[in-house]
């Protein structure tokens, strides 16, 4: 069956097929590949109902021959139990493309999610990248300033020490000089 209340849709998931039998004109057989449950119970009731009136596929007994009455109650309860299935499948058929339409729905915006999640990943990958660099430069900058520590250390102790020796013959030559004081007077 085609669909003809949406244009995006050109064809059913499911077609039912109509052959003709030579003692009846009934529903035999259906294409869709997963039938549901109540498509299988209507074809049961049909063919129950084809049995039971004695006119059933590869019925082929000649015991007695129907009359018009037989044919008409037949044709109107054959008939009433196709229009059933019809409207069956035609219900069922707009649920399916109502689930279908639902989960395209649900698909983009999945996809709408997933492509904000990767703008979110890539954003938080350059953050990330940043960050590291950053702290590799605080990293470097600590290490710069241990090393300019350690140099000024050894250059006051270098310093003190040089220092300490003019200090010492300062100390040495004042020393001198009192004693050059001293003996001169």
């Amino acid at each position: 069956m085609s669909n003809t209340g949406q244009g995006s849709r050109t064809g059913s998931l499911c077609e039912i097929m109509f052959e003709e039998n030579p003692t009846s004109r009934y529903l035999t057989r259906s294409t869709c590949p997963e039938e549901s449950q109540e498509t299988n119970t209507a074809t049961s009731n049909v063919l129950g109902l084809q049995e039971t009136l004695g006119h059933g596929p590869g019925d082929n007994s000649s015991e007695a021959s129907p009359t018009a009455n037989d044919f008409s109650a037949n044709s109107t309860s054959v008939q009433h139990h196709l229009v059933s299935l019809k409207k069956q499948t035609s219900r069922q058929k707009a649920e399916y493309e109502a689930k279908i339409t639902s989960l395209e729905q649900r698909t983009k915006e999945l996809q709408s999610e997933i492509k904000d999640l990767h703008s979110k990943l890539g954003q938080q990958r350059k953050w990330y990248s940043l960050v590291e660099i950053k702290m590799r430069n605080a990293e470097r900058a600590r290490e710069d300033a241990e090393r300019r520590n350690e140099m000024l250390q050894r250059e006051m102790e270098e310093f003190f020490d040089t220092f300490g020796e003019l200090t010492n013959d300062v100390k040495k030559t004042e020393q001198k000089l009192f004693k050059v004081f001293k003996s001169i007077n």
